[in-house]
C-alpha cells in the first residue's frame, strides 16, 4: 500500500541494478473490502511495482497475477485485454482525495455491473499493467478458482479454506445444511500445482520470445473438466460418508437453492436457531460459544459469493493450452499432459480427505468419527420419520376438524330452514 512500496533508495537501486524476472503476484483478495483499501492494494500497488519495474535495466519478464473473473460482465472471457470499466488514473486520484464515507456511498456507481471490489480493482490493475508496460516483456495469467494440488507436492495439499473445498469442510461437519446458489452453475477450477506451472512456463516463454505485446492466459479449466455446484456437493457427501469428519455437529446434508428469501427462512431453521441452541449449551457448560460466529461468517460469505455461485461463464484457455504444448520434452517437471484427463470425482475425493489432513489435522483413524458418523445418520432419519409423522397427523386431523365443522355448519342450516 505504500508509495514506493515503501523501500528504501539503496534497496530500490538494488532491484532497478538486479531483478530481471518479476512475479507480481500481491493483492487482496477479499469480496467486502472498501474501494478505498481495495485500489491502494491491487491497483496503486500494481502501479507502484510498474514503476520499478520500468526502470529494471536487466528485465527479461514480469508476470502479473490477475484474475478472470476481473471481466465478469461478459459470459465468454476471451484470453485479451478487455476495455476498462473505468480509468486507473481517475480512480487512484478519487480514493486518494475523496472522504471515505462518501466514497462507500458512490461505490455501488463506481462498480457498475461489477459484484465487488476485488474484481473491480484488479480489472483496474490489467489496465496499469498494460499502459505501464508498454514496449515491456509483459505476461497477464488469470487463474480461476484456486484449489488443491492435484499431484505436487503431493495429492490433496491445501493451506486454506477459500473455494470449494471450504463449502465441502463446512457441510462434511454439519454446519452448513443449505448453500445459496444454482445447483447447475458450473464450477471453474485450476489446481495450485497446475497455476504455478502455468505461470513459470508463461515467464519462460515471454522471456524467449520477441513479441513486446502483452501475452494474456486464462489459467481456467474451461471446456476440459466441468463439474457443477450439486455434483461438488454431492462428491463432498459422498467423500465424508466414507471418510467422516471428527466432531461433526449433525449427519452431512446439503440443500440448494438460488431464492434469497428461501435460503434466509432454511438458513434461520437450520443455521441460525441450531447455532444459538448449541452455543447457549456451551455457555451453560462455562465454554467459549463459537458456533453463531461461525454461521455469521458464513451467511455474511454465501451472500458475497452469491453473483458467482449462481452464474456460469466460458472461460476460453485456447492459449493456455498452447502455452502447455510449449514445454519442451526435456522440462519433464513442467509437463501438463494430465490437465486433459482429470477424473474429477477422484480430484475431489483427493481434495476432501487432503483438508481432513493439512487443515482439520484429523487423525489417520477414523473409526470414532465414522461412530459418531453412524449415530448422527439414525438421529437424523428417526427426526425425518417424526416430523413427516407429525405433519401428517396435522394435516388428517386438520381434515377431521373440517369435516366435522361442514357436518355442524349443515345441521345448524337444517335447523334454520326447519327441515
Amino acid at each position: 500500500m505504500e508509495l514506493g512500496l515503501g523501500l528504501s533508495p539503496s534497496d530500490r537501486q538494488m532491484l532497478e541494478e538486479n531483478v530481471s524476472i518479476v512475479f507480481h503476484s500481491a493483492a487482496s483478495v477479499r469480496f467486502d473490502f472498501t474501494l478505498k483499501y481495495a485500489t491502494l492494494i491491487n491497483a496503486r500497488g500494481t502501479r507502484e511495482v510498474m514503476l520499478i519495474a520500468r526502470k529494471m535495466k536487466h528485465l527479461k519478464v514480469l508476470v502479473h497475477i490477475s484474475t478472470v473473473y476481473c471481466i465478469c460482465d461478459r459470459k465468454v472471457v476471451e484470453e485479451v485485454i478487455y476495455p476498462p470499466h473505468a480509468d486507473w488514473r481517475d480512480i487512484i486520484n478519487i480514493v486518494e482525495n475523496t472522504d471515505e464515507h462518501i466514497l462507500d456511498v458512490l461505490t455501488p456507481k463506481i462498480l457498475g455491473n461489477l459484484p465487488n471490489t476485488y474484481v473491480f480493482t484488479k480489472s483496474l490493475a490489467e489496465h496499469v499493467v498494460k499502459d505501464l508496460g508498454e514496449n515491456l516483456p509483459i505476461v497477464i495469467i488469470r487463474p480461476s478458482i484456486v484449489i488443491s494440488t492435484l499431484n505436487d507436492p503431493f495429492p490433496g495439499w491445501i493451506e486454506n479454506f477459500n473455494g470449494p473445498v471450504g463449502l465441502l469442510i463446512a457441510s462434511g461437519k454439519g454446519i452448513v445444511r443449505v448453500a445459496l446458489g444454482s445447483p447447475d452453475t458450473v464450477v471453474d477450477y485450476m489446481t495450485v500445482d497446475f497455476a504455478v506451472k502455468i505461470i513459470c512456463i508463461a515467464a519462460w516463454e515471454k522471456a524467449r520470445s520477441s513479441n513486446l505485446n502483452p501475452a494474456v492466459y486464462n489459467a481456467s479449466s474451461g471446456k476440459l473438466k466441468q463439474i457443477t455446484l450439486k455434483l461438488l456437493l454431492d462428491i463432498g457427501l459422498e467423500v465424508t460418508a466414507e471418510n467422516p469428519l471428527g466432531n461433526m455437529l449433525w449427519k452431512p446434508s446439503v440443500y440448494i437453492t438460488d431464492n434469497r428469501i428461501i435460503y434466509f427462512w432454511t438458513m434461520i431453521l437450520l443455521h441460525l436457531i441450531p447455532a444459538i441452541l448449541v452455543d447457549s449449551l456451551l455457555k451453560f457448560a462455562g465454554k467459549k460459544p463459537l458456533l453463531l460466529r461461525i454461521q455469521k461468517r458464513i451467511f455474511l460469505a454465501s451472500m458475497a459469493l452469491f453473483h458467482f455461485a449462481s452464474n456460469s461463464w466460458y472461460l476460453k484457455n485456447d492459449m493456455m493450452l498452447w502455452l502447455i504444448d510449449q514445454v519442451l520434452p526435456a522440462d519433464k517437471e513442467f509437463q501438463m499432459k494430465e490437465i486433459h484427463n482429470v477424473d474429477v470425482k477422484e480430484y475431489f475425493t483427493s481434495a476432501t480427505k487432503g483438508a481432513l489432513v493439512y487443515l482439520l489435522k484429523e487423525p489417520e483413524d477414523r473409526t470414532q468419527a465414522r461412530r459418531i458418523y453412524t449415530r448422527f445418520w439414525w438421529l437424523d432419519a428417526i427426526l425425518r420419520v417424526v416430523i413427516i409423522i407429525s405433519l401428517l397427523w396435522i394435516v388428517y386431523h386438520s381434515e377431521v376438524q373440517q369435516h366435522a365443522l361442514a357436518s355442524i355448519c349443515t345441521f345448524v342450516k337444517n335447523i334454520i330452514h326447519g327441515d
